[in-house]
């Protein structure tokens, strides 16, 4: 597998998780959303619109998300708002434990496979 498709892999597990954090700190809509995951995650998760809004909509039909439309002061355009659900809430708390056993777990199968390889045998 080329290191372009295991990030894409990576990245497929992670969205949920950055969008659901996000949100469980207040409403915010795409592009905002898209910006703020770019920032905090120095641009590892730095999503395309086409995968942001298929993410979102996926979460709402799941009873993770509500969303709103709020028509903006001034000339600007509705924006469609996101929030956090309290089934997304528990969702997230589940996927928080989930991924901290992951990291925790690979870290030690990490640490290991950069020492010397076992002498005599294995696959």
């Amino acid at each position: 597998m080329a290191q372009k498709e295991w990030t894409v892999e990576l990245k497929k597990g992670t969205v949920q998780l950055g969008i659901l954090a996000l949100l469980a700190e207040g409403r915010r809509y795409g592009f905002e959303i898209i910006e703020e995951l770019k920032r905090r995650t120095g641009g590892y998760l730095d999503l395309k619109e086409g995968t942001l809004y298929p993410a979102l909509h996926r979460m709402e039909k799941q009873g993770l998300l509500t969303s709103e439309w709020v028509i903006q002061e001034g000339a600007g355009a509705p924006r469609k708002y996101y929030s956090i659900t309290p089934e997304g809430r528990a969702s997230l708390e589940r996927a928080r434990g989930d991924f901290s056993a992951m990291v925790s777990g690979l870290e030690g199968v990490l640490k290991t496979s950069s020492a010397e390889p076992r002498k005599g045998g294995g696959a």
